[in-house]
């Protein structure tokens, strides 16, 4: 397979990759580039506020820019509080106006009468690096750092002096080269790298799956099981990011939904007699199948342990072990209670079990989803967590 592709299009238009594989990582891309706008705009109203209050304390006449800055920074970050991750199509318009933000303020700035001269080469410095913090289409970008720096150059031609426009001009087309350049180098390297992360991310998600269906195809019982529970992980993940209970943060949300196929990894090392028994078991069998859980950490832990990174084998392994565990402590393998049990386990717990509820399987006929409902309600707060299972129930 191509890794990448550098002609003059591709890196224009996808910064260095294809149409197809550019689309496939936009959204990790511009994921990426809202939390690092959480970041500049705070720290942008931050030293805007600093030398409000400075300026107005040495009485510089500096304070336009600085208030411009100051609020327009922070209608970016109360807008990027109120969307949060519910509009994300609107952060590319965020992101360019935080960067007009300070090609304004640096505009101002440096045609403001003071008692101190402003430097002009600190003022485009600001002009031409704002957007290296911001990863997008290389064309998009250079367009927006050429209009800028065309705007900054038409007020430099009528509210200064020719020799320090003529100054200005050679300063911000040195800038905006080297930017440029800059740019290149970055946003190729960048874009690369979460291409190919969400590559090694679907070579992974496959391998686990894989797996997964290796252990499903002995267990009888369990058909699709593994596709059903991991959509009912997802809706029960997205009900918690609606009301923010847990404060759960994307990478948790992923580790979780690419681990929950692993759930039940350890069945493969139960026996077929057990595994597949079309009556109740025995408590000695019943015994035995508990292993599973015990068996299935034991392989996360492993086969993961020193080949994929530390919080995804964590949530892997908790997922696997703790799926059995009840609220009341009750459960098993080890009997922990409330939320001594890992969030993980409590999300997938009530996955498995509703998917266990409304499915066919050798020993049973699938309840209603009416009944699969009220059992889940009986066992809020001692089987499941409460809150987590109102969360739930809220989607059926």
């Amino acid at each position: 397979m191509r890794i990448i592709n550098t002609n003059v299009k591709d890196y224009l238009f996808y910064g260095g990759i294809s149409r197809e594989e550019y689309y496939s990582v936009r959204e990790r891309i511009w994921d990426r580039n809202r939390n690092i706008l959480k970041v500049t705009s705070l720290a942008s109203a931050g030293m805007a506020l600093f030398f409000l209050i400075f300026n107005a304390f040495t009485e510089t006449g500096l304070l336009l820019p600085y208030a411009v800055l100051l609020f327009g920074s922070l209608l970016v970050t109360l807008a990027l509080r109120l969307t949060g991750n519910r509009y994300r199509r609107i952060s590319p318009a965020l992101c360019y106006v935080q960067m007009l933000l300070v090609c304004v303020y640096a505009t101002i700035l440096s045609t403001q009468p003071a008692r101190f001269a402003t430097p002009a080469t600190s003022v485009i410095v600001f002009i031409a690096l704002m957007p290296m913090s911001i990863d997008d289409r290389p064309i998009r970008m250079y367009a927006f750092m050429l209009g800028e720096s065309a705007g900054y150059l038409l007020v430099s031609r009528f509210a200064k002096s020719p020799e320090a426009f003529g100054l200005d001009a050679i300063n911000i087309a040195t800038f905006c080269l080297i930017g440029m350049v800059f740019y290149a180098v970055v946003c190729v390297r960048n874009v690369r790298e979460i291409w190919q992360s969400v590559r090694m991310e679907k070579i992974q998600s496959d391998l686990i799956n894989s797996l997964a269906e290796v252990v499903e195809e002995r267990d009888e019982n369990t058909g699709d099981h593994i596709q059903r529970t991991v959509g009912h992980v997802k809706t029960i993940i997205a009900q918690i990011k609606k009301t923010d209970p847990y404060r759960i943060s994307d990478e948790f949300s992923k580790n979780v939904v690419l681990a929950a196929p692993m759930h039940d990894i350890g069945k493969i090392k139960i026996p077929d007699h057990i595994l597949n028994k079309p009556g109740r078991l025995t408590p000695e069998e019943f015994e035995i199948m508990k292993l599973h859980t015990v068996y299935g950490g034991d392989i996360v832990a492993r086969t993961m342990g020193g080949i994929e990174e530390k919080d995804y084998v964590e949530v892997a392994r908790n997922i696997a072990l703790y799926h059995h565990e009840r609220f009341d402590g009750t459960g098993y393998p080890k009997g922990l209670k409330g939320t001594e049990i890992p969030l993980e386990a409590r999300i997938m717990a009530i996955a498995d079990v509703y998917d266990a509820l409304v499915s066919d399987r050798v020993y049973k006929k699938a309840f209603s989803k009416e009944t699969a409902k009220q059992i889940l309600r009986e066992g809020s707060g001692t089987q499941f967590d409460p809150l987590l299972a109102g969360l739930f129930l809220e989607t059926l």
